[in-house]
């Protein structure tokens, strides 16, 4: 019986290795999604609308909207982060609105990131008082 195990044992370690440095350590794998692997986000334009009763002096909402892409990344799946300075509300998804008081042009930067940790370039635009306009980042005509 004892001759048995040994052979199973035997043939068990002749198939699977034995070595005294631990084993062959396994195969690399792959790289994964995360630490910054893959392509930045870009954002190509972004657009601001004042609410149509907009009036000088009075705070209103503009509706601001970035036109962003990413090569490796779902549209849905960007993570979007600026603000207005001067203006309440965060820009935190492709379409935000914030709330201005319409008493100076107010400059703003939004920058979008994707899950993996890739941050685009961020954009800097300025929101006129009452201002329905937008910019583009080829060429940049946001500045």
């Amino acid at each position: 019986m004892r001759f048995i195990a040994v052979l199973i044992l035997g043939g068990a370690l002749a198939l699977v290795g034995c070595d005294s440095d631990g084993g062959s350590g396994g195969s690399a794998g792959s790289g994964g999604s995360g630490g910054g692997e893959g392509s930045a986000p870009t954002i190509t334009a972004v657009a601001w609308e004042a609410a149509a009763d907009c009036t000088s002096g009075v705070g209103s909402n503009y509706i601001v909207t970035v036109t962003a892409s990413d090569p490796d990344t779902d549209a849905g799946d960007l993570i979007y982060s600026g603000s207005v300075s001067g203006c309440i509300g965060p820009i935190d998804a492709a379409v935000s609105t914030v709330s201005c008081p319409n008493v100076a042009p107010y400059p703003g930067t939004v920058m979008v990131s994707d899950p993996d940790g890739n941050n685009g370039t961020p954009v800097a635009f300025t929101v006129g008082i009452c201002e329905t306009n937008s910019c583009t980042t080829d060429p940049d005509t946001c500045g």
